[in-house]
């Protein structure tokens, strides 16, 4: 199974954002709730409202990491950089993963060609070229297609962050927009958790990603605006 590196367990803010106080502070009480590997563990973390959070999970470990800085390419989505205690760990474009580092069969890059938003405000991309050198991919491009998904079709299994938005202990949530990767093989079609699978707000921002890097090793992640309800 996808094991992520100690450095993954050990959120930031120091690295990545300047060295105010408020800052140091936050990164503090972030790696003081780093302990004994619990996918609940963030459930509650109190988080600083100056700073922007993505709670990352695979089988086995989770991390909570902050925003380090934002690119927007030229008629493209912004392209988010998201830092742990040492290097960038994660970047994602409008909640699609672009790069992660720290994991096996990691991801070194990907470009999407997108198109434009549906009638839902959601742009999706329609085709991606990425490299995955420990996969011996390198710069294959391929078509992506998705299908919306109701909510009551997501399936909990085996992910907290999807049980965490689907939770009815939320009270006023709006509806969340939900797209699946259209599955091109029967392999695919096996595994417990979809190629890939998005949910965005109504206004067509982000939410939550999912995405395997191998048929059985997949990599999910939640953007963290406010404190979850417990259960």
């Amino acid at each position: 199974m996808l094991k992520i590196i100690r450095n993954l367990l050990l959120p930031i803010a120091f690295l990545a954002l300047s060295g105010c106080a408020s800052t140091f502070s936050a990164a503090y009480k972030m790696i003081q709730a780093v302990g004994t590997p619990n996918p609940n563990r963030f459930e509650q973390f109190e988080m600083n409202p100056n700073l922007q959070y993505l709670e990352a999970q695979t089988a086995g470990a989770q991390a909570m990491m902050v925003l380090g800085y934002t690119a927007t390419p030229q008629e493209e989505p912004p392209v988010q950089t998201w830092y742990d205690s040492q290097r960038e760990l994660l970047r994602l474009q409008n909640g699609f993963l672009v790069s992660v580092t720290g994991v096996n069969n990691a991801i070194s890059s990907t470009e999407y060609t997108w198109g434009t938003p549906n009638n839902q405000a959601v742009r999706l991309p329609t085709s991606k070229t990425y490299s995955q050198p420990q996969q011996q991919i390198f710069n294959k491009t391929t078509p992506l297609s998705f299908q919306a998904m109701p909510e009551t079709a997501i399936s909990t299994k085996n992910s907290v962050l999807r049980k965490r938005l689907l939770s009815t202990a939320q009270p006023n949530r709006p509806a969340l927009l939900w797209f699946q990767e259209i599955q091109k093989t029967d392999e695919q079609a096996n595994t417990d958790i979809p190629y890939s699978l998005y949910a965005f707000a109504p206004n067509g921002s982000p939410v939550y990603g999912s995405q395997c890097l191998t048929a059985t090793a997949c990599i999910e992640w939640l953007y963290r605006t406010q404190p979850a309800a417990k259960p």
